[in-house]
């Protein structure tokens, strides 16, 4: 696909430190046509910057119920808030995120391909020859 749509928003995410106390966090979400099913979350902390690729829909389903099984999971707080949590094999990591700016970068990104459209944004033939290569 040679027209690839993004979207993109920054944010301030909440990084629940071990003592419990918050600290922000810098997170840029970005979003391409051409990768429907992702959102890639990118957290600036001073000099370092950690990227992490993430369900569409686990976002979406994570803002309603509890969502996602593995490294990354997300689940409502309360009314404004959603709990992110990030694990790796040597940390974990819990953000509180609110609930209206993800749902607003979601929503742009359904501008660009519609929830159930994803696929037909997709180029197997060219994704096949990069396997097969």
């Amino acid at each position: 696909m040679t027209n690839v749509t993004r979207v993109g928003a920054e944010s301030v995410f909440a990084f629940i430190a071990p003592s419990g106390r918050p600290m922000p966090v810098e997170v840029e979400l970005g979003y391409r046509a051409d990768d429907p099913h992702a959102v890639t979350m990118t957290f600036r902390m001073g000099r370092q910057e950690t990227v992490w690729l993430v369900s569409r829909d686990l976002l979406a389903d994570g803002l309603i119920t509890t969502s996602g099984a593995g490294d990354v999971r997300l689940r409502p707080h309360n009314s404004t808030t959603a709990v992110l949590e990030l694990r790796s094999d040597v940390s974990q990591a819990v953000f509180h995120v609110r609930s209206s700016e993800l749902q607003e970068f979601l929503n742009s990104t359904y501008d660009v391909v519609a929830p159930g459209r994803e696929n037909d944004y997709i180029d197997f033939d060219a994704e096949l020859r990069k396997l097969l290569d």
